[in-house]
């Protein structure tokens, strides 16, 4: 069993490895020839610049501000990709509008997830977690009961975790509202810039800006998951071998 466990461990980090590899090859490709790019794909360009200016020339920015509200309400319901909406605000207001925008929804977002979990539980989160093999991993979070501000923190940073499952948990622990959003945002920050900052250069996918940031993002996603695939199956083989109950037929039993 731990032999199977570390060749799915080790098949899963190798997959996730290859697929980034091959990602970042891609665009590194394309960014070698962005230029050449950028000539043939004029008519794109042009088009999309084309947007740019018909949205400029809207005349209500509150009808705009609305209707990305209204996704950010949907978004707490539906799995919404929160970089989607990051980006549809840095396509349609500055750099910097754009930015404070979305830290708003976003702390709307997080509290209404607390919220929930505050008064409805931690949802599939807390039945996960149940699980005995995962035992370690609810130990953790939960740090004595009084919920763990650093894998609050991290887990914002960390592309591959989901915002609200967490968000849901920490709500149902009681953990205190002003740390929760202040660590939440925090963490969130550099993946918020950085998906606004894509939005806004949308406009010219064959940029070195558009191609960088997509590297960023992806190589980020491919380091952190592979990095959890890791720990967890470390933590998961300790966690087997140290497990051990009595029994009347054995004297200890390996529970896994």
């Amino acid at each position: 069993m731990k032999q199977q466990k570390r060749h799915q461990t080790n098949l899963i980090t190798n997959i996730i490895l290859l697929v980034t590899a091959a990602l970042l090859i891609f665009l590194s490709v394309v960014l070698y020839h962005h230029t050449k790019l950028e000539v043939r794909f004029d008519t794109l360009i042009n088009w999309l610049k084309g947007i740019d200016e018909a949205i400029v020339k809207l005349d209500s920015d509150i009808e705009i501000l609305i209707c990305i509200f209204a996704l950010y309400i949907a978004k707490c319901q539906l799995p919404i990709p929160m970089g989607f909406l990051c980006v549809i605000s840095g396509i349609v207001f500055p750099m910097t509008q754009a930015i404070i925008i979305n830290l708003v929804f976003l702390a709307f977002f997080f509290t209404v997830k607390y919220v929930e979990g505050k008064f409805i539980g931690g949802g599939w989160t807390g039945m996960i977690l149940g699980i005995r093999q995962l035992h370690f991993v609810r130990d953790w979070i939960q740090f004595r009961g009084n919920g763990n501000p650093y894998i609050l923190f991290v887990s914002r940073i960390v592309p591959s975790i989901p915002l609200g499952m967490v968000s849901k948990y920490y709500g149902s622990m009681r953990y205190d509202f002003i740390y929760y959003i202040c660590l939440s945002l925090l963490g969130f920050m550099p993946r918020l810039y950085i998906y606004t900052k894509i939005g806004s250069a949308i406009y010219n996918p064959f940029s070195v800006q558009f191609i960088v940031l997509l590297m960023i993002i992806i190589g980020f996603t491919g380091v952190s998951v592979i990095t959890f695939n890791i720990f967890y199956g470390r933590k998961s083989r300790q966690m087997n071998q140290t497990l051990l109950i009595y029994s009347e037929k054995e004297k200890y039993k390996i529970v896994l």
